[in-house]
């Protein structure tokens, strides 16, 4: 099942979700989708550092992504920002602005860096 943030809907904060999460409208903050794929659709606008498992771009993104398996920019893509996966995939015609990483040690210790701080706060 996939929670959907409309287009209509604004947040500021931090979001967390269990499960696949689809991201239409204006988040800033922190985004964590611990099990699960987020996608931020096209008209999506996120300011935010992002953490998940899987990571799909379909709209804009400013602020780092972290994701412990792939991340992908689709073409209609816009971010700006570092990316820190095993996998990234970035389409034709998607515009980045960043760093990537793809050392498996590096993202290894931000994932174990983003559980700890997850377990302190629960």
């Amino acid at each position: 099942m996939t929670t959907t943030i409309g287009p209509t809907v604004s947040f500021s904060g931090d979001l967390t979700n269990d499960g696949d999460l689809l991201i239409e409208g204006q988040i800033g903050g922190h985004i964590t989708v611990r099990e699960g794929s987020l996608t931020i659709g096209e008209s999506g606008k996120v300011k935010a550092d992002i953490r998940g498992a899987r990571v799909l771009v379909l709209g804009q993104v400013t602020g780092s992504i972290v994701a412990s398996e792939r991340i992908e920019l689709a073409a209609s893509a816009t971010v700006d920002g570092s990316l820190s996966a095993n996998r990234v995939v970035i389409a034709d015609g998607a515009r980045f602005s960043g760093r990537i990483d793809m050392d498996q040690r590096t993202i290894a210790a931000k994932i174990a860096q983003y559980k700890a701080a997850q377990t302190t706060t629960a």
